[in-house]
């Protein structure tokens, strides 16, 4: 993705962020009443799930990777009894 277009995605979804949240204040400010605070949790339960979708996948992928590397070192030691060395670098990556 190119700086531009990461931009434009931030710009997008930041101006509606900003919108959703002055609006939920506007909203609050007329009416300060549970009822208010209840269809405003209610009537953006979809953003909350959009926002902690992508991080629960996130966090269970990374989990599920440390798990994979701890039994790799496992399986390695217990074959060759030895400690694995740091990892080689990928084919085709110089550099850095």
């Amino acid at each position: 993705m190119s700086g531009e277009a990461r931009l434009a995605a931030y710009t997008i979804f930041g101006t509606m962020v900003v919108f959703k949240v002055a609006t939920a204040i506007f909203i609050f400010s007329l009416y300060p009443t549970t009822h208010a605070a209840v269809f405003l949790g209610l009537t953006n339960v979809v953003w909350f799930a959009l926002i902690a979708l992508p991080l629960v996948l996130g966090g269970a992928f990374w989990y599920r990777r440390v798990r994979v590397r701890a039994r790799r070192k496992q399986l390695i030691h217990a074959e060759w009894h030895v400690e694995p060395a740091a990892s080689p670098r990928p084919a085709g990556r110089r550099g850095a």
